[in-house]
């Protein structure tokens, strides 16, 4: 069972796999990329939003429109003035991830596929619009670029974290069109990462539907 990026798995079955598999596999479209700022804060972020104080997970990006702006300008490979940044804060359910009153937080943006340039003043400035100040409290800092994501894992083509575009057509059949998604057309080989439906965000699920297509399989049933 390969928690693989369909990319990978042509690189590791190769002429094993079907003829239809392994063009639908190098067909697949991945995503923009991420660009990942960690940082050590001074007495936290300053969100002028209190319930952002609170909060494990904040999602930075202003108003409806200036989201879809970035995300349109990133899917045509440029680079928005202000990105869409995720940002997490989890030392505020574990306080031993603390020094003292420096926090640690971890940020990242979307930015387009493969993307070389240095998104930190873009990242850093979109979190400031909304926390006044923080520039100032960041007493250190790791950035982590689209490439080091690839060099990280293979399976983040482009800095892709989540494995793959979210295409009405990859959001309804991925990684190919089939009703056994997790099967490669190799016997007792299946795929199970991100790449594989519900996709990104529901985290397992990938993995717990390809166990039950295992299953099927080692029972000699199937979906088709």
């Amino acid at each position: 069972v390969l928690d693989l990026a369909p990319a990978a798995v042509v690189s590791l079955a190769g002429d094993r796999l079907p003829g239809r598999v392994r063009r639908a596999y190098e067909r697949y479209a991945h995503g923009p990329g991420a660009f990942k700022v960690d940082l050590a804060v001074q007495g936290g972020v300053p969100w002028v939003n209190e319930a952002s104080r609170r909060a494990g997970t904040v999602h930075v990006g202003g108003s409806l429109e200036e989201i879809v702006l970035a995300e349109r300008d990133i899917n045509r490979g440029r680079m928005p003035e202000r990105p869409f940044v995720i940002l997490a804060q989890q030392y505020l359910a574990d306080r031993g991830r603390s020094a003292g009153d420096v926090h640690p937080i971890w940020a990242y943006a979307h930015v387009p596929a493969g993307y070389d340039g240095d998104a930190t003043d873009a990242l850093i400035g979109q979190i400031e619009r909304f926390a006044p100040g923080v520039r100032e409290r960041i007493v250190g800092q790791a950035v982590r670029p689209t490439g080091a994501f690839t060099t990280y894992n293979a399976n983040f083509v482009g800095g892709d974290v989540i494995t793959g575009a979210n295409t009405p057509r990859q959001m309804t059949f991925r990684p190919r069109v089939t009703l056994e998604p997790y099967s490669t057309g190799i016997p007792g080989v299946f795929i199970c990462s991100a790449a594989t439906p519900p996709g990104a965000g529901a985290h397992g699920m990938g993995g717990y539907n390809a166990a039950q297509a295992v299953l099927r399989e080692h029972r000699g049933g199937s979906r088709d």
